[in-house]
């Protein structure tokens, strides 16, 4: 990128743990001028000791925003980089789920997501340039059971996405997003598993919880580290001509393809008998 572009400021959304924090970190040792953000300051405190900028956003409450952006607006003339990558995971049967539950998810993954984006679009449009990096999920071009509401989410993100990228372009602002599979990271930890005790999911909801405990371990097949998500952010956040989307990850990359590949009634016998199979032996551990 040109000197103009080298010296964006980059704001990101939920570098309290993972992709967020390492995606800061990359940027920051990269010498851009990095304005790392969280829901509670004391969660990213120790970025400030590396070099970054530390703000409170929380991408559910509209004044954090729009103090956040006014803030470095005030500094750099606008947002040069945003890295939307806030948000939170709950597996759960769609009967079971609380609607509170559902409204959360989206209040974060959809709706705070578009109004941090809005926030940031006047000044980027006005100085003719700007970079959107959307974190999406692999989850957002298939379902899994148990993941409904979340994958939604997902979806959702990738049409907004791919409208961004259509209505900006011809402002200079380019918009793209990263489609990873499983992280190790908190991620996961700090999303839940519900209806672990309750009928008549039961055995399915323990079968989601084997898989997604074990995706999560650092060491696990096709499992990615928060700083190699990193890498590729970086990559979509600077290369002159990003993507439209990136799936790092050949186990996100294969399952994307085989959903696509698969009919629908095999796609759903095929995740239900492996969850099944796997509640099923987890249950009969504690008998």
């Amino acid at each position: 990128m040109s000197n103009t572009n080298t010296l964006s400021a980059v704001l990101i959304t939920g570098c309290s743990s993972g992709a967020g924090r390492a995606t800061a970190l990359k940027f920051v040792n990269a010498g851009y001028p990095t304005y790392a953000t969280a829901r509670h300051l004391d969660s990213i405190k120790d970025l400030k000791n590396v070099g970054c900028q530390i703000l409170r956003l929380d991408v559910t409450d509209q004044d954090t925003i729009d103090e956040a952006v006014k803030t470095i607006e005030q500094k750099h003339g606008a947002v040069g980089i945003l890295i939307n990558n806030a948000a939170i995971g709950l597996m759960s049967p769609m009967e079971t789920i609380p609607i509170e539950i559902v409204k959360q998810q989206y209040e974060t993954n959809v709706f705070g997501l578009l109004a941090v984006t809005q926030a940031v679009l006047p000044k980027m449009r006005e100085t003719g340039f700007g970079r959107i990096v959307n974190i999406g999920s692999s989850g957002g071009e298939f379902t899994t059971p148990a993941g409904g509401v979340y994958q939604a989410t997902k979806y959702a993100l990738t049409s907004m996405n791919d409208a961004m990228r259509a209505e900006l372009k011809p402002f200079g602002i380019d918009v793209t997003m990263i489609q990873p599979g499983a992280i190790a990271s908190n991620f996961g930890t700090n999303g839940a598993v519900l209806g672990m005790d309750s009928n008549p999911y039961k055995q399915l909801m323990h079968g989601v919880k084997k898989i997604t405990s074990e995706a999560l371990k650092p060491d696990a097949f096709g499992t990615w580290s928060p700083e190699d998500i990193a890498k590729v952010v970086f990559k979509a956040g600077t290369t002159k001509k990003p993507k439209p989307r990136y799936r790092p990850g050949f186990v996100a990359k294969a399952l994307i393809y085989l959903r696509l590949w698969l009919p629908y009634r095999v796609w759903d016998k095929m995740y239900m008998n492996w969850l099944m199979s796997l509640g099923k032996k987890e249950l009969n551990k504690n008998i």
